[in-house]
């Protein structure tokens, strides 16, 4: 008898996500095969008084191979606190099939497709999508109200 409660993995859609954060990737990035590092800000909305503050995100590359791409992804902001702060993603990005998958969220790396319950690490049954979710989310924001740290010059 099999347990319905058992989380099973929609493979399908977890390459789906990583192969968009791949496009949403290569749309913030799109020198990534030959600058090393990219810095730009985004509007973040504060709780106190509706201000605005900003956060500024620095995308490195770590380490280039022919077909993958080790990327670092760091948000910062003067509001950081120790128990309320943006998370530090590593990245692989497979640039023959066009898909990047989250391989280090904070402390902890190489995700399983499927955790029991409960393991002491206290993940999710389907952590690994959920962090590769995130990172679609980040990028999404970060395409949407991101903005440069540079003044732009005309000529």
């Amino acid at each position: 008898m099999t347990n319905p409660y058992i989380y099973v993995p929609d493979l399908v859609a977890d390459m789906a996500e990583c192969d968009a954060n791949y496009i949403r990737l290569r749309k913030l990035f799109p020198d990534m095969d030959s600058e090393d590092d990219l810095q730009f800000g985004i509007q973040t909305l504060g709780l106190k008084a509706r201000t605005r503050e900003g956060a500024t995100v620095v995308i490195r590359i770590e380490e280039r191979c022919p077909f993958t791409t080790m990327v670092s992804v760091d948000v910062t902001s003067k509001e950081d606190k120790p128990l309320i702060r943006w998370p530090y993603l590593e990245l692989r990005v497979y640039h023959d099939v066009r898909s990047a998958e989250v391989v280090r969220f904070e402390r902890h790396r190489n995700f399983r497709y499927r955790y029991p319950t409960p393991n002491e690490n206290m993940f999710q049954p389907d952590e690994k999508s959920q962090i590769n979710k995130y990172l679609g989310e980040l990028l999404n924001y970060c395409i949407e109200h991101g903005y440069s740290l540079q003044p732009v010059e005309f000529s």
